[in-house]
């Protein structure tokens, strides 16, 4: 396992210990309200990363209270009161979604993972009859939540999500887009979201929108961008900035470019930036959306006056979908015919060991409502700005060195197609 001391991997043996420990403790204190009448849950997921060395690639725990004391195992009890089935990477997208206890969180959980996996990739039958005992296992999911980390694979969590091709593209031209990579009702509350944030003297843009709601935080973890992230700048990528822009009918502000900037030429072969531009309402030519020449990133320089224009071509996505691009390639924003405001939240990332645009708030209460991604993408999980009287973390050292050694040995399956 590649893991922090104080992280777990999905359905390891670290995390079913974790995962026992919590339970044990919380039945000693709730005796009274769980009563003695007996419940069980059970869940078996396949197409589990090959590294967890589970037979035939499926993964399954199952606990078990008998009005006194509980059990949790490794099998599976298909005649459980509660029985979960699926797909393992779709089953960890949702086991990293945490605040499961607030109104509509666990509908939204469904319906996001069912946007990305379809509905069908994780299925639920049974039900439990005591609503302390749904409370518990309610906090064990928030409990494992903060603990467990994403599938470390690239190659095969790439091919779970149906992006391998889409890496392969982003290679190749310096882009990709994946349509749909949220709901359209999600898309609609985050725009609504942006909205709330602008003050009227900020109408265009505004930075650091992580700190502006519960939407943005979720956002900015989409388990699709963050499989594209890791693919371009490893593992440990942080968060360069994260801004709003809402633009109204006219030509467009920002002219070509590129996002290196005070890199000197020629730019590096390997991508030291990237940014997912997220569409929360439909992009057409008309609406003036993100321009990208692609390939451009081959040419390892900014565009000279007057130059790329000819080649370029218009992301045209339905909402709720999101460009990213990366390796220094040239684009600009274009001009709006539409009537009414696009409204784009931008995502930039740089590699792990470059500064980033927005200063790092780390917050902890935001650190605990959410997966270890978050705080992965604030500099936590990295040994910089971190000493102790001993010196260096070499704890955090060591794991990111696995970690990226893991993940380019991933990467290099992906674009050879052999995964």
């Amino acid at each position: 396992m590649i893991t922090l001391p104080h992280h777990v991997e999905f359905l390891s043996d670290a995390w079913l210990e974790e995962a026992r420990t919590f339970l044990e403790h919380e039945v000693a204190r709730r005796m009274e309200k769980l009563g003695d009448k007996p419940f069980s849950v059970s869940e078996r997921f396949t197409h589990a990363p090959p590294h967890l060395k589970s037979p035939g690639g499926v993964v399954s725990w199952s606990l078990r209270y008998d009005g006194q004391t509980m059990t949790v195992a490794r099998d599976f009890n298909a005649d459980a009161d509660l029985v979960v089935e699926g797909d393992y990477q779709a089953a960890l997208t949702m086991a990293q979604f945490v605040g499961l206890l607030a109104p509509g969180a666990q509908e939204a959980m469904f319906r996001e993972a069912g946007t990305v996996f379809g509905k069908d990739a994780v299925r639920v039958r049974g039900s439990l009859q005591n609503d302390a005992v749904s409370e518990m296992l309610l906090l064990l999911h928030d409990h494992m939540g903060r603990r467990t980390v994403e599938n470390p694979d690239l190659a095969h969590r790439a091919d779970r999500q149906g992006l391998s091709a889409r890496i392969r593209e982003m290679e190749e031209k310096g882009y990709t887009i994946i349509e749909r990579a949220i709901s359209p009702q999600f898309a609609d509350e985050v725009r609504a979201a942006t909205l709330r944030a602008l003050l009227p003297h900020q109408s265009f843009s505004m930075n650091w929108m992580l700190y502006h709601g519960r939407e943005f935080e979720q956002l900015i973890q989409n388990p699709l961008l963050m499989t594209l992230v890791d693919a371009s700048l490893g593992r440990g990528a942080v968060i360069a900035s994260f801004s709003s822009i809402r633009k109204g009918p006219g030509a467009g502000v920002i002219p070509i470019h590129t996002d290196y900037a005070h890199v000197p030429e020629p730019y590096p072969e390997f991508a030291m930036t990237g940014v997912g531009v997220w569409a929360l309402e439909d992009w057409r030519t008309e609406s003036g959306p993100t321009w990208i020449v692609p390939g451009s990133h081959k040419m390892r320089r900014a565009p000279r006056p007057g130059e790329g224009h000819n080649a370029a071509v218009p992301i045209e996505m339905p909402k709720g979908s999101v460009v990213y691009f990366t390796h220094g390639v040239w684009h600009w924003q274009g001009d709006r015919s539409e009537p009414g405001d696009r409204v784009t939240l931008h995502a930039h990332f740089n590699r792990g060991i470059l500064r980033s645009l927005e200063p790092k708030k780390t917050d902890v209460q935001m650190l605990h409502r959410n997966a270890p991604r978050l705080g992965e993408m604030l500099g936590e999980d990295d040994w910089f700005d971190k000493m102790s009287a001993a010196g260096r973390d070499y704890v955090r050292f060591g794991y990111m060195n696995k970690l990226h050694a893991f993940t380019e040995k991933q990467k290099r399956l992906i674009l050879e197609g052999t995964s």
